[in-house]
């Protein structure tokens, strides 16, 4: 091959190099500029305090409400959790408590160890607000609370919101449809019971009464159970009452939740409280209507999807 042909190859394969450089390059920047934008996606939501813009379908998120949790998981979200209140968690997420960073505790989240966490979304529960503008410093924060008076209606919503953020929209339209159904059920048979309900809360050797829109009032609004006929306080923390005043009101079916059991300090005081006569004079007693509920679960939890499945499971087994 002559001399000068050998130079036009060469030239040709540089060119040709150059040209698939160049391509490979321009492929690489667009790949880049793509992932960049579905990283910077943004989603607009209404939470407890009002509109917020949050990242679309975040990848490292601290979750400090446990209920919120169990519905991440249920939505197949797991993955995106990195850090939670692993301490006192209900036994239905305790298998799954050392796959999460410790980030604090459903009063008190640890804000130097959210910050090492570096997460994309912080959600948080009405327990934590008045820390929400401190912890919007390490990142955008969301603020899902049930409202007791609206207890189911207020748990849809922040189920269907949480699908949005992580585009599970369908997902969350699914299990809202599956509890509906669940929860259907069980009104259908309290439909026939007509007993007079009440909640008793048992913390350190004191009984807290709770009735119709109150933290437990998801037993009498949503699943159909008649409250007693005594004006019961709507407070967060129920209405104080003792031996004589629990017998006064005499309930026919009587729920219990163990608080100082779910905060992990079992009392001898609270296992004594229903043994006494005032409490054997009871309808509940004699009729053998004294349920003890999962308290770790009522009282810690609640308001996500795998919480209200097994809060409805476990009354519908009672009343078959």
């Amino acid at each position: 091959m002559k001399k000068w042909q050998k130079t036009i190859l060469s030239l040709a394969s540089i060119f040709t190099l150059a040209a698939c450089g160049a391509q490979e390059g321009a492929a690489d920047a667009a790949d880049s500029t793509t992932a960049t934008a579905e990283s910077e996606a943004t989603v607009t939501i209404e939470d407890a305090r009002g509109s917020v813009e949050v990242p679309k379908d975040p990848k490292n998120v601290a979750v400090l409400d446990f209920g919120h949790l169990d519905t991440l998981i249920a939505l197949g979200k797991e993955d995106a959790v990195t850090g939670t209140a692993t301490e006192n968690m209900p036994a239905y997420l305790a298998d799954k408590a050392d796959q999460f960073e410790n980030v604090g505790t459903l009063k008190e989240p640890n804000v130097e160890a959210l910050a090492n966490l570096a997460p994309e979304l912080i959600i948080i529960s009405n327990r934590l607000v008045d820390f929400a503008e401190q912890l919007e410093e390490i990142a955008p924060v969301v603020v899902l609370s049930v409202d007791y008076t609206d207890y189911w209606g207020s748990a849809q919503k922040n189920i269907a919101t949480l699908g949005t953020i992580f585009d599970e929209e369908a997902a969350a339209d699914e299990a809202i449809a599956t509890l509906n159904e669940e929860i259907e059920a069980v009104q259908a048979k309290t439909a026939g019971i007509s007993e007079k309900t009440l909640t008793l809360l048992l913390n350190d050797g004191s009984m807290s009464a709770f009735s119709t829109g109150s933290r437990f009032g998801f037993i009498y609004d949503t699943l159909g159970f008649t409250p007693v006929d005594a004006a019961i306080e709507d407070s967060t923390h129920g209405q104080s009452v003792g031996y004589e005043g629990l017998l006064e009101i005499n309930p026919q079916i009587l729920f219990v939740v163990d608080r100082t059991a779910a905060i992990g300090t079992a009392s001898d005081e609270n296992a004594a409280l229903l043994e006494n006569d005032f409490v054997y004079q009871t309808d509940a007693y004699k009729n053998n209507k004294i349920i003890n509920l999962s308290s770790d679960l009522w009282y810690l939890s609640g308001g996500g999807i795998e919480s209200i499945h097994l809060m409805v499971e476990e009354v519908a087994a009672d009343f078959q």
